[in-house]
């Protein structure tokens, strides 16, 4: 009886592991990407890589809707293998993602991380402020959000991957992925960043 509960328990933890473990971009999209592209490439010359599905993650900057849909601009982060975005690409890249969809911009706010599947439809130029910036812009297939309550790259830090915690409690340092939670050193902020 006991060897039973012990296959059991065994049985659900695995499960609840593979869920856990489970990447947010289905498998039927992830399909059409090319693992070789990457958003580097895509970045350098957008025109050569039209039409290709790509994965990607970040941070979003900004949100813009209107009847005929939303704009993202976000970020680039580096992806682990389940897709979940984990740090910020040193090159900063910046990118536009476009949908139908009118997106809310109180759930899609500035510092969400996301990770999204889109098409490639070459590069838009904006201005922002008295500089015109070349963007590469995806049509959106597919995004995840990530409901965690923290942002990032939204406060000037000397770090721009530094999570700022945005919950209920006073105490800055009174959740486990803050650099300053003790017990020091091991906390979740130090495996997520530095423990691969």
């Amino acid at each position: 009886m006991r060897f039973a509960q012990t296959l059991q328990l065994t049985t659900i933890l695995l499960a609840l592991l593979l869920v856990a473990c489970a990447h947010p971009i289905t498998k039927e999209v992830r399909d059409q990407i090319d693992p070789q592209t990457t958003f580097a490439m895509v970045s350098e010359n957008p025109a050569a890589f039209l039409d290709q599905h790509l994965l990607i993650g970040g941070v979003v900057i900004s949100i813009e809707s209107s009847e005929e849909g939303s704009v993202l601009e976000v970020i680039e982060w580096q992806l682990n293998r389940w897709g979940e975005p984990i740090y910020l690409d040193d090159a900063g890249r910046l990118f536009l993602v476009r949908t139908s969809e009118i997106l809310d911009p109180a759930i899609y706010e500035p510092g969400t991380l996301v990770t999204l599947a889109g098409v490639v439809l070459g590069l838009e130029s904006r201005l922002s402020g008295e500089h015109e910036f070349n963007y590469p812009i995806l049509d959106m297939t597919e995004i995840h959000l990530w409901d965690i309550p923290f942002r990032y790259g939204i406060h000037s830090n000397s770090d721009p991957s530094y999570p700022y915690y945005v919950g209920q409690d006073d105490d800055p340092h009174s959740h486990p992925y803050d650099s300053g939670y003790k017990p020091y050193p091991y906390t979740q902020y130090w495996y997520r960043n530095y423990g691969y």
